[in-house]
C-alpha cells in the first residue's frame, strides 16, 4: 500500500501527545509509531556513528536501532528490517523513512505518523528529511503539565525546573520559519477532551483523511503501541476521556506553586488564553527574582567554566 502522507505528533512531555496518539493510530488509513526517539538517538549521534559508508559504522547503527524496545513493540522483523537497510541510501532520512514505511506497510496504512514528543526540538532537520510532512502540535496548561510532570521519573525535580521546560518548548514553536507554518497546526488538549469530534474532524481535514467515529472509542483497543507497564505514567492514554484531568492541577498545586509556574511561563501562556491565577503585581516581582537568580548561576557557571581551563 502507497503511504501518501507522513505526519509527526510533538509537544512538551505530559501535554497529551499519547492521548492523541491512540486516537488518530485508531483510525482505519492511519498507523502512528511508538516513540522511535529517532533524531535524538542517532540522528544527534551522527559523530559517534562515523561515515556510514563504511560497512562497520552503518552496521553498528542498524544494530542498535533495531535493538531499542520501541522498534519490538512496532513488530517489525530485524533481519528483514537490516536486508532493506542495506538496499537503501546510507543516511539517516532514509533510514527513518524506511522505519516509517515498513510500520506503514506492517499495518496497511496509508498515512503513517511517529510521536515522539521531544521531536517537537527538531521539526527543522525532519522537514527537511520528509518535505512534505506534516507535523501536530499538542498544547496543554503548563500548569498541568507541571503537575503531571510530578508524578514521574523523569522531570527535573522541581516545580521551576519543568516549567521552563514548557517555556522553552512553546518557544521552540514560536521560533521556526515562516515556511513551516503551513505544515504545523497547533491543537489544545483541553479541546481534545472537550470536544474530541470537532477537534479530531479539524485533524483529520489537515491531514487529508474523513473522521472516523471510531475514532472516540480508542480506549477499548488492544494495542502496543502504548506500555503501560514499562511507561505507568501513560495510562490514561488508555482509558475513557476525562474532563477532571483538565483543572485537577487546582486542587493539587498550592498557590506559591502556582505563582512559580507562571512567573517561569506567563510570556508564552497568555497568549495561548490560558487565564493567569497570580496577582499580576506579584507575578511580575516573582518573575524578575527567578530571572535574575538564573543569570546569576548563568555567569558564576561561565566563571566556573573559565577557572578550570
Amino acid at each position: 500500500m502507497k503511504v501518501n502522507q507522513k505526519i509527526f505528533l510533538v509537544g512538551c512531555p505530559r501535554s497529551g501527545t499519547t492521548l492523541l496518539q491512540q486516537m488518530l493510530d485508531t483510525h482505519s488509513q492511519v498507523a502512528i509509531t511508538p516513540e522511535t526517539h529517532f533524531m535524538r538517538l542517532f540522528w544527534e549521534k551522527s559523530s559517534y556513528y562515523g561515515d556510514l559508508a563504511e560497512d562497520d559504522n552503518y552496521h553498528k547503527l542498524i544494530s542498535d536501532l533495531v535493538a531499542f524496545p520501541e522498534f519490538t513493540e512496532m513488530e517489525l522483523h530485524p533481519d528483514n528490517f537490516r536486508q532493506l537497510a542495506f538496499q537503501t541510501d546510507r543516511n539517516y532520512g532514509s533510514l527513518f523513512n524506511l522505519l516509517l514505511e515498513q510500520f506503514a506497510e506492517l499495518k496497511k496504512a496509508e498515512v503513517v505518523g511517529e510521536k515522539t514528543p521531544h521531536h517537537l526540538k527538531y521539526i527543522e532537520p525532519i522537514s527537511k528529511f520528509f518535505p512534505s510532512a506534516l507535523f501536530i502540535h499538542i498544547i496543554r496548561d503548563p500548569r498541568a503539565v507541571v503537575n503531571s510532570w510530578r508524578k514521574v521519573s523523569w522531570s527535573t525535580g522541581n516545580i521551576i525546573g519543568d516549567a521552563r521546560i514548557w517555556h522553552r518548548d512553546m518557544s521552540i514553536i514560536n521560533s521556526l520559519p515562516n515556511q513551516i507554518q503551513p505544515s504545523l497546526l497547533n491543537v489544545y488538549y483541553e479541546k481534545l477532551v472537550l470536544e474530541p469530534e470537532k477537534t479530531l474532524t479539524k485533524i483529520c481535514n489537515f491531514i487529508g483523511i474523513e473522521f472516523e467515529t471510531e475514532m472516540l472509542n480508542f480506549h477499548g483497543r488492544n494495542t502496543l503501541s502504548v506500555n503501560v507497564e514499562r511507561e505507568p505514567w501513560k495510562a490514561n492514554a488508555k482509558r475513557p476521556l476525562n474532563p477532571e484531568l483538565i483543572s485537577n492541577w487546582q486542587s493539587k498545586l498550592s498557590v506559591s506553586m502556582v505563582l512559580d509556574i507562571e512567573a517561569i511561563v506567563w510570556t508564552n501562556m497568555i497568549p495561548l488564553g490560558y487565564q493567569l491565577k497570580s496577582p499580576l503585581l506579584k507575578l511580575l516581582f516573582r518573575s524578575s527574582k527567578l530571572y535574575l537568580s538564573q543569570k546569576r548561576s548563568q555567569i558564576k557557571q561561565q566563571i566556573k567554566t573559565l577557572i578550570n581551563q
